[in-house]
């Protein structure tokens, strides 16, 4: 199933300023309207992205609102991530409880979005700052089922642009699932169009191995400023991810509290690469992977969030994301766990 959705939108949340709280809403409210919602559930998006912001504005007093489209076989849904760097939550337990507040509210907010939200799940520590993930499933009626997707993505822009010069997408069937960031150089439209013409190769050859999948890529982007990309792609029944990329695309290998960087060749897709090589990794059963775009600062450990590969993706995707971006490159990290 091709990931081809609206992009990404990220929101400043502060004290300071009511009307970001609105604007996340609505943004919410046109992201669900393109992916299909109804009326009821577009309504039940809206009380989960406003409370979250409301969260970050009242306890955090600044924080960002991410939202994140994605598709997978028959279920299509809204990834949305509050994300901040305050005091953090003393006790999770206690601030899901309905009734509960420290900011002299009704204390509904936490408990409303876990009964909404198909996933929802709260990382925080003291002094450091907290991360909420919750993920809504498109239809109603898929609100209590079991999260069918274990993959999430974070792809915003260079801070001012309208257009990420990042892009990513995705395609499984039920033999393997093959991944792709790709990074068009510079920021704006131009690395915008670079990294959407990969994308569309991307989709049109996705059958090949990655290797061949890049080749085709690199024709493509000759008449664009070019791109950094990579592809994985995974094997779970042969325990194999096979990886091929070009240019400052991270790609790492998590598991059993070791990580394993992936072989990139130098070059830029569709100018100048030397050649393109595919490398095979093992990919054992509690495997993670994880691809960001040097929009991601490399020195990050998971080490730092004890009991993060338990969460979902979407979880280790907020932390890097957070954590992690420069704040001066579009900025890209997309997590996988099959």
């Amino acid at each position: 199933m091709e990931v081809m959705l609206p992009r990404n939108h990220a929101i400043p949340i502060t004290a300071a300023d009511a009307t970001q709280v609105g604007q996340a809403r609505r943004q919410a409210a046109l992201l669900g309207q393109a992916i299909g919602m109804d009326e009821l559930r577009l309504g039940e998006l809206g009380i989960v992205v406003t409370e979250a912001a409301r969260n970050l504005a009242v306890h955090a007093k600044a924080g960002e609102i991410v939202l994140s489209p994605w598709e997978f076989e028959r279920s299509t849904g809204i990834d949305i991530f509050a994300l901040d760097r305050a005091a953090g939550i003393a006790d999770i337990n206690d601030a899901m409880r309905d009734g509960y507040s420290t900011a002299g509210t009704a204390g509904e907010g936490l408990g409303a979005m876990q009964r909404l939200a198909s996933t929802l799940q709260i990382f925080s520590q003291p002094g450091h700052g907290t991360a909420l993930f919750a993920r809504l499933l498109r239809d109603t009626n898929e609100g209590a089922q079991p999260d069918p997707y274990k993959a999430a993505c974070i792809c915003v822009p260079y801070p001012g642009e309208h257009v990420c010069g990042d892009a990513w997408s995705a395609v499984h069937t039920a033999d393997r699932s093959v991944y792709i960031v790709a990074d068009g150089l510079g920021h704006g439209p131009l690395a915008a169009d670079a990294s959407q013409e990969a994308i569309r190769v991307f989709h049109e050859v996705a059958d090949r191995q990655p290797e061949g999948i890049l080749a085709a890529i690199h024709l493509a982007l000759s008449k664009t400023r070019g791109a950094a990309v990579a592809v994985a792609e995974i094997l779970p029944k042969a325990r194999v991810l096979n990886f091929a990329g070009a240019g400052n695309i991270a790609g790492v290998i998590y598991s059993e509290g070791k990580t394993r960087s992936m072989v990139s060749m130098n070059g830029t897709v569709g100018h100048t690469v030397a050649r393109f090589q595919q490398f095979a990794y093992e990919w054992a059963q509690k495997s993670t992977l994880i691809m960001h775009s040097d929009g991601i600062a490399t020195r990050w450990n998971l080490d730092q969030y004890p009991g993060i590969a338990m969460r979902h993706p979407g979880m280790t995707a907020a932390l890097l994301y957070r954590d992690f971006a420069r704040g001066r490159d579009d900025a890209t990290v997309l997590v996988s766990r099959l």
